[in-house]
């Protein structure tokens, strides 16, 4: 279907509404098997399994230590040799068995182990879910936002099934150890997803004869001054994002024990991402007012306002009810974040990306975002809890407010740095240069 705005005006495409449902599903499921697991896998290794605050961390970097390579492995796998669909469909079988095989361990080091492994698998399919959409989609500015809020979803709807129904009424050590129903539901998850994945629009590997090396074009690209902040910005960004997966479980766990409540974790995280299904309605409307560096721009505010409520729970003489509302305050946040910085900044990503190289392009920045930065993150954010952590055992202490000061110091760095070198000029469409 088209629509146009006057008798001169180029009529505007639209995908066809079972396009867009399947798309839907693609971004539910993938979602789902991470909305399972990673709003409480913190939590669950530290009072399940004993974790110090370095392992925390080490563990955080592990889920992301494997996609490092993801651009020299994957991206050709999916440029120059196999179709995407069928390489999801691989990553998210093995995935899946892995995240059954974590869910049975008690140990530190078979779980960093595992989990290292199957970061190499999972991460680089968020990407590659990406780049299937932008390569099928007609009007990718308009309608990936409303096919990624489904993805959204998908990371929703676990926490409800998880803890008001197998987790419900539980406390203490059996509450903790039952927190490995997570990883058994993200395995279930993946596998289902490595079923659909084969049912998914074929989407081939580019077989022109004169196409460039694609890391070696992609890695070239960070002469332009747009792409080598953008990269560098989101390095950092997702060391701060690190901080949150890591620490803000355990962070809220030591605001529901002082109100005695259960298992909350989960389903209060999730406000975070209901909050970022109406960013991700309205995105379109924000880069059409906002243009791309001023959407992000709020985005990396946001991040810096979220760390600052977060310090102020513990920093403030507040009652039980005031110390949640700030807590959950600062989740909700999460909207921002992530709609307003890092999707926009994917959109972005494939506004600029040649057509050979897309799913390069898409997992080189990933890497940045979600491997490179988040795995020095693991640490940091593990070495940081370790400098804001007394004790042992039942007098063990976090300073909470310490350490969420120090994250909000390092996301109003991005805003300035982002703020002063990006540039303000929209980006060039790829494919519409090429086509001219």
């Amino acid at each position: 279907m088209t629509q146009t705005n006057g008798s001169s005006a180029a009529p505007v495409a639209y995908s066809s509404f079972p396009l867009l449902g399947r798309l839907s599903l693609m971004m539910f499921l993938q979602y789902f098997v991470q909305g399972s697991y990673l709003p409480i896998a913190s939590v669950y290794v530290v009072y399940a399994l004993g974790f110090t605050s370095m392992q925390v961390g080490i563990f955080g970097a592990a889920l992301a230590v494997g996609p490092i390579f993801a651009p020299f492995v994957i991206g050709q796998f999916v440029d120059r040799m196999f179709a995407t669909q069928h390489v999801m469909a691989f990553c998210h079988l093995v995935g899946g068995l892995l995240m059954l095989a974590i869910a049975a361990q008690t140990s530190v080091w078979p779980v960093i182990l595992l989990g290292t492994a199957y970061s190499i698998l999972y991460v680089p399919t968020l990407m590659l879910s990406n780049s299937l959409a932008f390569e099928h989609l007609k009007n990718s500015n308009m309608e990936f936002p409303w096919i990624r809020i489904f993805g959204t979803l998908g990371f929703i709807v676990p926490a409800y099934f998880i803890e008001f129904w197998w987790l419900s009424g539980l406390e203490g050590d059996s509450l903790h150890h039952a927190r490995a129903i997570a990883f058994i539901f993200s395995g279930i998850a993946g596998l289902v997803m490595a079923v659909y994945c084969l049912t998914l629009p074929h989407t081939p590997a580019k077989q022109q004869a004169d196409r460039q090396y694609a890391p070696g074009y992609v890695i070239a690209m960070l002469r332009e001054r747009n792409f080598l902040v953008l990269v560098l910005v989101s390095f950092f960004v997702a060391i701060a994002h690190q901080f949150v997966v890591v620490w803000y479980s355990p962070f809220l766990r030591s605001v529901l024990d002082v109100g005695g409540w259960g298992a909350y974790e989960q389903s209060i995280s999730s406000i975070g991402q209901i909050c970022e299904v109406a960013v991700l309605a309205l995105l379109g409307v924000f880069l059409m007012r906002l243009g791309f560096k001023w959407t992000m721009m709020l985005g990396l505010g946001a991040y810096t306002l979220r760390c600052l409520l977060f310090s102020l729970v513990f920093g403030l003489e507040l009652p039980f009810a005031g110390m949640l509302a700030l807590a959950a305050a600062g989740q909700a946040l999460h909207g921002l974040c992530f709609g307003a910085f890092l999707a926009v900044a994917y959109m972005y990503v494939d506004r600029i990306a040649p057509a050979d190289v897309r799913g390069s392009m898409q997992t080189v920045y990933g890497t940045f975002v979600i491997a490179l930065g988040f795995f020095v993150g693991g640490f940091v954010s593990g070495q940081v809890g370790e400098w804001f952590t007394s004790g042992t055992g039942e007098t063990l202490a976090r300073d909470w407010t310490s350490i969420w000061l120090s994250c909000a110091a390092l996301c109003a760095a991005c805003v300035v740095v982002f703020g002063v070198w990006f540039p303000n000029k929209a980006p060039r469409q790829a494919d519409a240069d090429e086509q001219a």
